[in-house]
């Protein structure tokens, strides 16, 4: 048994605990640092890395209708998620471990040195938010599968702070935009005697207190204390308009003009649905419309 156990690194403890799957929701300090001190670069990762932000950095340096759209493919196990998932938190300035950026964690993975430097100089030049979504466990809860627009909207919601609710999150925009926001989160506190986070997502809430709150704040908008509606049955928008709004919210709450959207298990949650396919296939376009090269 001592023979087997000393073949291994004397610096690592053979019996630590060692992650099957690797998942955007796993965000914690501790965790990340074993995920990437544990991550092998194999040569072909290396390369398809080095090709991706060469692409990245010419679209984002000539800007226009480039291709933005990326499809990372491999057979189960492959490392589709650790790829994705490290180099978006790599692009991500706000991530950092043991206090080094994330970025630096994954260079000194990488073996090639013009890969380590085109890493750090995509990261510099084109400072990105970055927004990561695991549609096998965030997608919306329903009978049926909502298109991947559509769940990543809601992500991008979530992400900026905004409630689930379409009416409700316009809403909060529009406070935000006219400079009210703390004006109406101290009346949700002194309503409830707790914070707006907390009970955003809350249909009874939202429903009994917003439609109020509305009318005092915008007498002129909303003429009565009901003319405000959290129904969203009726509410309708086109995908390039959706796609606008989402581009603009992550801008608006980051300052950053370029903006990265990773999506894992895409493969498996459009499988052989047309719908869905048809609607992967519409973001993408928009994006690299509405985007400009500067949204992937």
């Amino acid at each position: 048994m001592e023979v087997i156990k000393n073949l291994f690194d004397k610096n690592k403890d053979i019996y630590r605990s060692i992650e099957k799957v690797i998942t955007y929701g796993a965000a914690q300090e501790a965790r990340l640092q074993a995920e990437i001190s544990e991550y092998v670069v194999t040569e072909s990762i290396e390369e398809q890395l080095e090709k991706l932000l060469t692409r990245m950095q010419t679209a984002m340096d000539a800007g226009g209708e480039n291709d933005v759209g990326v499809w990372v493919s491999g057979f189960y196990g492959s490392g589709k998620s650790s790829l994705t998932k490290y180099l978006g938190l790599a692009l991500d300035p706000r991530v950092r471990v043991q206090g080094a950026p994330f970025l630096v964690h994954l260079q000194n993975r990488l073996h090639k040195p013009q890969t380590k430097a085109l890493l750090a100089t995509v990261a510099k030049r084109f400072p990105a938010a970055v927004v990561m979504l695991d549609l096998a466990s965030e997608m919306v809860a329903g009978a049926t599968m909502e298109d991947v627009s559509t769940v990543l909207y809601y992500k991008v919601l979530q992400w900026a702070g905004f409630s689930r609710n379409l009416k409700v999150a316009a809403f909060e925009r529009k406070l935000q935009q006219d400079g009210r926001f703390e004006e109406f989160t101290k009346r949700i506190h002194s309503e409830l005697g707790v914070d707006w986070p907390a009970v955003q997502n809350d249909p009874l809430v939202v429903d009994s207190l917003i439609p109020e709150i509305a009318h005092q704040m915008y007498p002129e908008l909303f003429k009565t204390p009901t003319a405000f509606s959290t129904e969203t049955g009726e509410y309708i928008q086109f995908e390039n308009e959706r796609v606008k709004e989402m581009i603009e919210i992550v801008r608006q709450i980051s300052g950053k003009q370029y903006i990265l959207f990773i999506i894992d298990e895409v493969g498996q949650y459009v499988g052989s649905r047309q719908n869905l396919i048809l609607n992967l296939d519409g973001l993408a376009k928009n994006l690299k419309s509405v985007g400009e090269g500067k949204v992937w």
